[in-house]
């Protein structure tokens, strides 16, 4: 299963040991480690990332999540409230929006939307936060794994707390579902200019053109999403395949089952990727 896991550890060395301990899971072939990174909160109640993402379409990805993720549980407006230091990311978002409505017009709308498409939500970020207490840090990764006994006893032995969230793709549904919304409206306002005189025409015209251009920025989106979704697609066959050649036996035919259901999901996405561009091609034309 795609998850994001946390561990997070009393300080720095554990943590680094901790992603030690994570690379040796991958190495065993227990698990698939796409991306990890080392996160840690400062006496201050500071978070800074202390070892930052792998590269990579799946490193690069899971780097801005966790540029959000830092900046959501340490920014401008949660470190003014002291909510977030006080281990509260639901506490934060409130916090920002009663004290720092403009700053939330800008970047920290876009950190809630890169976790958002990411699939982790607020509730996830404040079991973090929480246990993420001055002084401790984190080991955080996107991975594949078969099944949980080997992270949760590693992590565990080596003085961790796990927290995990299945990822799921959310983003790719909004899309199709703005696509349909639209659609349904264009075919509406057509009724509507049927049936209207030319003085109303205008206004009617002004909402057609506000439709179609609204239209045309999610058809974009499902292209942008279909690039992301080919190159991670290729990443993760590639990381499956490479698991699959160091594994023996049941870890073995987990991964392989594993590696089917990644083509599965794939070709299930794209196909509705494709078909909402076709549909917005069809109602542009």
């Amino acid at each position: 299963m795609d998850t994001f896991i946390a561990v997070v550890f009393d300080n720095d060395d554990a943590a680094f040991k901790g992603a030690d301990a994570l690379r040796d899971l991958h190495r065993d072939g227990d698990i698939i480690v796409y991306s990890a990174a080392v996160i840690g909160k400062d006496a201050n109640g500071k978070v800074s990332i202390k070892k930052s993402a792998d590269e990579g379409p799946i490193g690069t990805a899971f780097g801005m999540m966790i540029g959000a993720m830092v900046g959501v549980m340490a920014g401008p407006a949660a470190v003014a409230s002291g909510a977030v230091a006080a281990g509260t990311v639901a506490a934060a978002q409130a916090a920002a929006v009663g004290t720092a409505a403009g700053s939330l017009t800008g970047a920290t709308f876009g950190m809630f939307r890169d976790l958002y498409e990411a699939g982790i939500d607020a509730d996830t970020l404040d079991a973090v936060s929480i246990e993420l207490l001055p002084g401790k840090s984190a080991v955080v990764a996107a991975i594949d794994e078969a099944w949980t006994a080997p992270l949760d006893v590693k992590m565990e032995a080596a003085g961790g707390t796990v927290f995990r969230k299945a990822r799921i793709e959310v983003i790719d549904e909004q899309i199709e579902r703005d696509i349909a919304a639209t659609e349904a409206e264009m075919r509406a306002l057509e009724e509507e200019w049927d049936a209207a005189d030319e003085a109303m025409r205008a206004s009617i015209k002004s909402k057609v053109d506000a439709a179609k251009k609204k239209l045309g920025d999610s058809t974009e989106r499902a292209l942008q999403r279909l690039e992301k979704l080919d190159m991670e697609f290729e990443a993760r066959q590639a990381a499956l395949d490479e698991q699959i050649t160091n594994a023996a036996g049941d870890a073995k035919a987990k991964f392989e089952k594993r590696k089917a259901e990644v083509q599965k999901e794939y070709a299930e996405r794209s196909a509705k990727l494709k078909e909402a561009r076709k549909l917005a091609g069809e109602a542009l034309s």
